[in-house]
C-alpha cells in the first residue's frame, strides 16, 4: 500500500512539474497542434488558465521494496483505502493509528504516551466535465489541482500537559 501511495505522489509530482513547464514556456515552444492555454474567469473574479498536460510513463520511477513499517513500530497503524474514479490517482491509502497508547518494550499498550497520525499534503488532480460540453461521445474534462492532508502513518508522542498555576 505504502509504494503505491509513493508512486501515485510521484506521479502528481511529475505531473505538476510537466504543468510548471507548460506555463513558463515561452509562446511557441513545446506546444501541440491543439490550443495551448485558455484563459476564463470564473464566478468569483479568478482568471483560471487551462494548460495542456502530458504524462510521460516511461519517467516513472518504479516503487522500491520497503520494509513495512505499519506492523513494526511502536505506534502500529493499518490503512483505509478509498476508491475515487474522478480523480488522480483514483486509489489512496490513509494511515489510521490502531492504539490510543504506544507500544512498550514487552509489546504491551502504555498510556502515558500518545498515538498520533502522521499528516502530509498531497496534490491530486480532480476530474471535471468542462464548461459547455454536451452530451454523445465527445464528452470534454479537464483537471483541477486540489491539495489533500492525509495521514501516512503513526508516531508516539508525549501527551502535552497543561499546568496551571
Amino acid at each position: 500500500m505504502w509504494s503505491s501511495t509513493v508512486s501515485a505522489a510521484c506521479v502528481v509530482m511529475m505531473m505538476m512539474m510537466t504543468m510548471t513547464k507548460a506555463v513558463a514556456m515561452p509562446k511557441g515552444a513545446g506546444q501541440s497542434r491543439h490550443s495551448a492555454r485558455t484563459h476564463r474567469k470564473s464566478s468569483d473574479g479568478v482568471v483560471v488558465e487551462t494548460v495542456p498536460l502530458q504524462l510521460d510513463p516511461s519517467a516513472l520511477v518504479p516503487p522500491r521494496h520497503a520494509r513495512p513499517l505499519q506492523n513494526i513500530s511502536v505506534s502500529p497503524w493499518t490503512y483505509n483505502v478509498s476508491h475515487d474514479s474522478a480523480l488522480f490517482p483514483p486509489v489512496l491509502s490513509e494511515a489510521r493509528c490502531l492504539l490510543r497508547g504506544c507500544l512498550d518494550s514487552e509489546g504491551l499498550e502504555d498510556l502515558s504516551l500518545e498515538s498520533r497520525p502522521i499528516m502530509h499534503q498531497v496534490l491530486l488532480l480532480r476530474r471535471v466535465k468542462s464548461a459547455g460540453a454536451g452530451s454523445g461521445a465527445g464528452h470534454r474534462y479537464h483537471y483541477r489541482l486540489e491539495s489533500r492532508l492525509l495521514a501516512v502513518g503513526c508516531t508516539c508522542i508525549r501527551p502535552v500537559v497543561r499546568r496551571q498555576d
